[in-house]
């Protein structure tokens, strides 16, 4: 996937299971790359590592491949 691809992912996938984490968080996908970043305070900094903490799990756990099956249709794919 291209980092527009990872933006969609995200956006679902916390939307669904985290929507505090979207709270305040800016991204900015590229065709190569994706790059989530929050303001600099203590609170954001603790949703930074919740939001690295799930991508390992996905990635660990193959939870990635299971949502895109299961729900790839309900994604707003760019």
């Amino acid at each position: 996937m291209n980092g527009y691809n990872w933006d969609a992912f995200f956006n679902y996938y916390l939307a669904e299971n985290a929507p505090d984490i979207l709270e305040n968080m800016e991204s900015d996908p590229e065709a190569g790359s994706y790059v989530a970043y929050f303001e600099d305070t203590e609170e954001n900094e603790q949703k930074a590592k919740r939001f690295a903490d799930i991508i390992i799990s996905l990635i660990e756990n193959e939870g990635i491949y299971k949502i895109l099956q299961e729900k790839g249709a309900e994604i707003e794919w760019d």
